[in-house]
């Protein structure tokens, strides 16, 4: 629709609509050599999902991106790459050698919009499906706020949402999500509906979600990876990843003690006496 008679000349050149995909291979090329594979995907979003994508990518040797993905409904920003600005947009890589595609979530909706997130979803489902994707991975953190959830006594690093006509073996250390086992009762916003649009084109889809303590926990997302890659089967090097993943745990550990210290601190100079709550544990730094 023509808002202005400044741009008639132009075209349509580049525009932005609710979900629009920029190829940045030869799409027709691209497609017709992977026809006949047998692909994977796992995508991971905001705020710690997209973290998990990320760092398997850049350790695959042959990553390249083939698409970049953006949305109106993405945060109206531009953000520095490099020394250019660019406009928000999520990313797609994908590796030959492992036929593995990594999905980069890196904005959220700008703000809590049901439609946007379904329709981003439903796109990428269709999407996954005309890539040749077999299976398809979600990954996040999932918390111990909830009972029976923090009650549970056994070592366990990630539940597992298994969606319509998924079927796999569940290695030890990881147990499919259910209402009884996890005290919860739903996987929210493009963590949950990716696979659940998938499943619905008959792709194997699952949610990998690490287990943490409080919501930055980098641990969980170490988790996530591991689970992941044993459920799938993909010989990936992770080690580097879940190294970096611990140390940067640690730091955010080191600085939430800090914050509750500063806040005890506060709590005996007023003079209340009483210890802050454990919410503080829970904190985003």
């Amino acid at each position: 629709m023509r808002t202005s008679k400044a741009g008639e000349g132009v075209g349509r050149g580049f525009e932005i609509e609710e979900f629009t995909v920029c190829w940045n291979v030869d799409e027709e090329e691209f497609k017709e050599r992977i026809r006949n594979y047998e692909n994977t995907l796992i995508a991971g979003f905001p705020p710690m999902g997209n973290i998990i994508p990320y760092h398997i990518k850049e350790f695959l040797k042959d990553s390249e991106k083939i698409l970049s993905l953006y949305s109106y409904d993405f945060p109206p920003i531009v953000e520095a790459r490099e020394d250019e600005f660019e406009i928000p947009h999520d990313e797609i890589w994908f590796s030959k050698e492992k036929r593995l595609f990594c999905y980069v979530g890196k904005y959220p909706e700008a703000e809590y919009i049901p439609k946007a997130a379904y329709k981003q979803a439903e796109c990428v489902a269709k999407l996954s499906k005309e890539l040749g994707v077999k299976e398809l991975y979600t990954v996040g953190v999932i918390l111990p706020l909830q009972e029976p959830f923090k009650q549970v006594k056994e070592e366990i690093e990630a539940y597992v949402g298994f969606f319509e006509g998924s079927k796999k073996e569940i290695p030890a250390g990881i147990k499919r999500m259910t209402r009884k086992n996890t005290g919860r009762f739903s996987i929210i916003r493009k963590t949950g509906l990716l696979p659940g649009f998938a499943s619905k084109l008959g792709i194997a889809s699952y949610s990998v979600l690490g287990v943490g303590e409080y919501p930055e926990d980098l641990r969980a997302c170490a988790g996530a990876l591991r689970a992941f890659k044993r459920l799938s089967g993909l010989d990936i090097e992770t080690a580097k990843t879940e190294e970096m993943l611990k140390e940067s745990a640690e730091a955010v550990e080191k600085r939430i003690e800090k914050q509750r210290q500063r806040a005890r601190a506060a709590y005996r100079g007023e003079g209340v006496g009483a210890e802050p709550s454990d919410a503080l544990h829970y904190m985003y730094g």
